[in-house]
């Protein structure tokens, strides 16, 4: 079988603002066809990774290569094939309806009107804008004036998509709309898609595999599916009639991490286990305590979990 070919080579990348340590020795690729994810705090480095790929920020130190090409060197041919929403909605004309955005940011990538229009046409179509393309972008919401900027980003069919936080402040129904058209463009059309995100769950159910950057640095590199498979923890939330006792407590400590609560006469017990199968070693620890159980429910570890556990142990 060969191997994927590799379209985003970054290797020892270090940015720095005065003192301050933007983004530290980072190495990683992305390849084609493949949704990549970059999650990490505010102010871990991402956007500033984003911008140094596309040549917007200029590295102190570091290679960065888009499809084979050095970034530093050929900045304008890695930009024909590339598409970013870095900004939001602030990149695009909100004076302007979103057929005309289109058309402006087709005509500074060199392409006709003629040449655009189908193009034009289908994004419209696919990102539910069609209905509205000659009305005014600042009569929009703020979920459609991003439908806008990523329709605008992606005009000129680049094989790189570039996105920085593209949910944030966006209702569910958007998210979701924007979230299928992506994978239509990764699976009908052998995109390749670098993402940063807040949102866990919209990164759960897009992404291939994610970064997790802490501090500018890289503390996990591994696609969804491996990440959790490592963190298969199992939380467990019980409501019992009364208080775990000392003995019963110490014993479910030794499964994992518990956390009790008492309010309104009702007492709550958390455990997030070190092992699913913990679950019949608890069971048996609240049975043979004497501990009624009013309710019982289980839920498994999620990537949101698993991001908060990753950054707060910086491993």
């Amino acid at each position: 079988m060969m191997e994927p070919v590799v379209l985003v080579h970054v290797e020892n990348l270090r940015k720095t603002y005065g003192k301050t340590v933007a983004v530290d020795c980072l190495s990683f690729q992305a390849r084609r066809g493949e949704i990549l994810g970059i999650l990490g705090p505010n102010g871990s480095g991402k956007t500033t990774t984003l911008k140094s790929i596309l040549g917007l920020v200029y590295p102190d130190s570091g290679e960065i290569q888009v499809n084979g090409l050095s970034v530093q060197t050929h900045r304008k041919r890695v930009l024909e094939n590339a598409g970013a929403v870095l900004e939001g909605a602030r990149n695009i004309y909100w004076y302007l309806s979103p057929r005309e955005n289109l058309l402006y940011f087709a005509g500074i990538r060199g392409l006709s009107a003629r040449r655009a229009s189908p193009m034009i046409d289908e994004l419209l179509k696919k990102l539910e804008l069609y209905d509205v393309r000659n009305k005014e972008v600042r009569q929009f919401s703020s979920g459609m004036k991003q439908k806008v900027a990523m329709a605008c980003a992606f005009v000129h069919d680049p094989g790189i998509l570039f996105l920085d936080e593209p949910t944030m402040g966006l209702d569910v129904e958007i998210a979701l709309s924007i979230r299928d058209w992506l994978r239509s463009l990764v699976r009908e059309h052998g995109k390749t898609i670098l993402v940063t995100s807040h949102d866990m769950g919209f990164v759960e159910s897009l992404c291939d595999r994610v970064l997790i950057i802490r501090a500018g640095r890289i503390v996990s590199d591994e696609t969804l599916q491996s990440l959790k498979a490592r963190f298969s923890e199992k939380t467990v939330e019980v409501i019992l009639e009364t208080p775990l006792t000392a003995a019963q407590t110490e014993a479910a400590e030794a499964l994992g991490p518990c956390r009790t609560e008492c309010e309104g006469g009702v007492y709550r017990f958390g455990i997030r286990l070190h092992q699913p199968q913990y679950i019949l070693d608890l069971m048996s620890i609240l049975r043979d305590g004497g501990s009624v159980i009013k309710d019982f429910s289980t839920r498994e570890n999620d990537l949101e979990n698993i991001f908060l556990q990753m950054i707060r142990k910086g491993s």
